[in-house]
């Protein structure tokens, strides 16, 4: 008997060739992504070092020198916090405009969707890792003991790299059909930034502004790092907390971007 007529219309849009495929496919992504970034760009890769650097020392020539900051080791707790809320931003920044951005390859080559956000948080994760020297710089010229309590960063940064995702995947999906979710995350990452501790002690969220605390994700995410660079163990409710808020996140994320994107083409 004959094989049945196999119609290209009915074949689906996009098909899922298996992780060693996908990882391929990731990974020459992010290097497209690298040349593009650092093209003709002088310092190159070395703006990943340099950025956070020269955050810190505005920020500490600022709070130290003008307003006399009394926060200990204010150094290591300034960069801790810019480079975790730099690494958040620019994920879910550029993970928001993947879509749009590979507009045209996406209509000519079918490949999973999901490769082009996640190619970007890939990128982010690279750029936060050499953002990591700086930060290890301060803990060695602020004379911090390299104790072993540091390797929970590993697990701080995985919580804010699922975290951060998940709200890309979201603001992806929403930016291909309201170009204004462009605008208003610009807005709502301002607003995150003096949300969350990180040039101003943590005190000054007690009181009548505790809520600021609880529910904010990257404030326990950084906390969390703090804790783990100056010799301390996390209690456990700090654990739950940031696992929590990055499956939430990446949970809903998924869920919303694989709702949305098979219409993605009619918009793009």
């Amino acid at each position: 008997m004959p094989d049945a007529e196999v119609h290209p219309e009915r074949l689906p849009p996009y098909r899922r060739p298996g992780f060693r495929h996908d990882g391929f496919l990731v990974s020459e992504l992010v290097k497209r992504d690298f040349k593009a970034r650092y093209d003709r760009s002088i310092l190159g890769m070395f703006w990943c070092v340099l950025q956070p650097t020269l955050t810190m020392g505005l920020l500490y020539a600022v709070f130290s020198l003008f307003f006399k900051s009394a926060i200990p080791n204010f150094p290591l707790y300034l960069i801790s916090g810019i480079v975790f809320y730099q690494f958040f931003v620019e994920t879910t920044t550029t993970a928001m405009r993947s879509i749009q951005e590979n507009a045209e390859l996406i209509t000519k080559v079918k490949v999973p969707l999901w490769t082009y956000p996640v190619t970007r948080a890939v990128s982010s994760l690279v750029n936060f890792l050499f953002a990591l020297i700086p930060l290890f710089c301060v803990v060695l010229l602020t004379r911090v003991p390299l104790r072993p309590t540091m390797l929970l960063l590993s697990f701080s940064t995985a919580c804010m790299l699922f975290f951060a995702l998940g709200i890309g995947l979201v603001l992806a999906a929403l930016a291909v059909f309201f170009s204004d979710v462009k605008f208003l995350w610009g807005f709502a990452c301002m607003l995150c930034m003096y949300a969350t501790p990180i040039f101003y002690p943590e005190r000054a969220l007690t009181g009548g502004h505790h809520w600021m605390v609880y529910f904010n994700p990257l404030y326990h995410m950084i906390h969390f790092s703090r804790t783990a660079l100056n010799g301390g163990v996390p209690p456990a409710p700090e654990f739950a907390a940031c696992a929590l808020f990055a499956a939430v996140s990446f949970g809903l994320g998924i869920v919303l971007f694989r709702a949305l994107k098979n219409k993605f083409a009619l918009q793009l």
